[in-house]
């Protein structure tokens, strides 16, 4: 660790930057319903508020900026909104769309100014009565104004601070495509962090080590940077991502779903661990703090080294690594009827859940079966009458598949606030003008029969 990175590390771990935060005002959800505002346009609201009302801060020396100043985020519908769409729908956690894998690469590859170009060619071409695309696409826009304003402010204030690097980055990213590891990874920054203030949560990482290796290793390769002023960028894009993490939802502080996937294989089954995978494990043991949380991909294969690895990590205590079977979890989710290439390219959802970044809409955790309770009916209802273990079996086994049942029955009824601006991250929403929440109700039959 470097003198700058230690410096940064405790100036964190102290709340050094919580004086800079404020709770702020914002157009609140009464009077989003008295002006009769459709969900698409109060989400889009939302997070052109909080993002207005950011104040950049940028420290001496710092190299990855980006902080949330402001603490609280809007409400976008009233109580009696919520509970008109619970007499109706199945609403889940927070109603957010939250425990996705996101598809990073492709917008850390050419930037928004694209699929920003993108939105305005749907706009022109979609007619009055295509209103819920064109509100889409008017969201879409919006929302990467507000982001590309903010960022403008921060390559301001890193002028006014004489951090001409940091601005110099900043012209580029995430308007345009990143080109070296630094860029790549402070645009990464800048739009995980838009995807908390549009009210998403759980937002992972993915397969961080591989989106992000391209960059990395042709850095290298120009001598742009060396291994170890890459690993100092690494530490503090790591240490960026604690910055925030008590302002996130969870059951507790850290519960927040920042995770990434290493190693593994990639679409075409060939072995990826690299030389940033290992770079990951090696800054995760020596901050020793809760995010980024590393889950590991191994399998038969798997080098003795890459599991020593992992062990040094698990010794610090943080509860991780988390290791993930390759040999068993592909095909598992083939099994289920995911595609063989997308299914060697799973990440986690939060936890440990598994799904495919930037197409999978699966919601982990929507539903759980009390397995203990289900024997306990059937014991006391059904036993007496029994003629045989067997015929007690069998009324157990249709307690459950009815208690199944119903809840897949509930599950697809679930109703998800837009999100349009985490959907530029997912297949094939920008190319349909829809938010990613609205095939939720189509993937529940996959989730209610997973574990989790």
């Amino acid at each position: 660790m470097t003198d700058r990175i230690e410096k940064l590390h405790m100036f964190i771990r102290s709340g050094g930057h919580h004086p800079y935060r404020r709770t702020v005002e914002y157009a609140d959800a009464e009077q989003f319903a008295n002006d009769k505002l459709s969900h698409m346009e109060r989400v889009t609201r939302g997070l052109e508020q909080v993002l207005a009302r950011e104040q950049p801060l940028v420290l001496e020396g710092e190299r990855i900026l980006f902080w949330r100043t402001v603490q609280n985020l809007p409400a976008i519908l009233t109580e009696q909104e919520w509970a008109d769409i619970r007499a109706d729908h199945f609403i889940h956690e927070l109603g957010r769309v939250s425990n996705l894998s996101p598809d990073y690469a492709s917008i850390l590859a050419v930037g928004l100014l694209p699929a920003r170009q993108r939105a305005e060619e749907g706009l022109s071409t979609a007619g009055e009565e295509r209103r819920e695309q064109r509100q889409f696409y008017c969201s879409v826009i919006r929302s990467i104004d507000a982001l590309l304003g903010l960022t403008a402010s921060y390559r301001q204030a890193a002028l006014e601070a004489g951090n001409t690097e940091a601005a110099a980055v900043l012209e580029r990213v995430p308007a345009r495509g990143a080109r070296t590891f630094r860029e790549a990874l402070q645009s990464l920054r800048i739009v995980h962090y838009a995807m908390w203030c549009e009210g998403n949560y759980h937002n992972t990482l993915g397969r961080f080590d591989q989106y992000l290796f391209p960059y990395l290793q042709a850095d290298l390769a120009a001598d742009r940077v060396n291994r170890d002023e890459a690993y100092e960028l690494l530490e503090e894009f790591f240490l960026s991502l604690n910055r925030d993490s008590d302002l996130y939802p969870g059951i507790q502080q850290g519960d927040n779903g920042q995770s990434m996937m290493l190693g593994g294989v990639d679409r075409d089954g060939v072995a990826c661990f690299n030389e940033l995978s290992e770079m990951c494990l090696d800054a995760s043991r020596e901050l020793k703090l809760i995010d980024p949380k590393i889950n590991l991909r191994v399998d038969k294969n798997t080098p003795l080294r890459v599991y020593e690895k992992g062990t040094l990590l698990t010794r610090e205590g943080l509860g991780f690594p988390q290791y993930s079977n390759d040999d068993v979890v592909i095909p598992g989710l083939v099994a289920k009827g995911y595609e063989l290439a997308d299914a060697r390219d799973y990440a986690v959802a939060a936890c440990w859940e598994f799904i495919i970044p930037g197409k999978g809409m699966d919601i982990p955790n929507i539903a759980a079966v009390n397995f203990p309770g289900l024997v306990s009916d059937t014991v006391m209802e059904d036993l007496d009458g029994a003629e045989s273990y067997d015929a007690f079996f069998a009324r157990l086994v249709k307690r459950l598949e009815q208690t199944c049942r119903e809840l897949c029955d509930e599950a697809r009824r679930a109703y998800f606030l837009p999100a349009p601006f985490l959907s530029l991250f997912m297949d094939g929403c920008l190319a349909s003008a829809t938010s990613c929440r609205s095939s939720a109700t189509t993937t529940t039959k996959w989730i209610t029969s997973q574990p989790g």
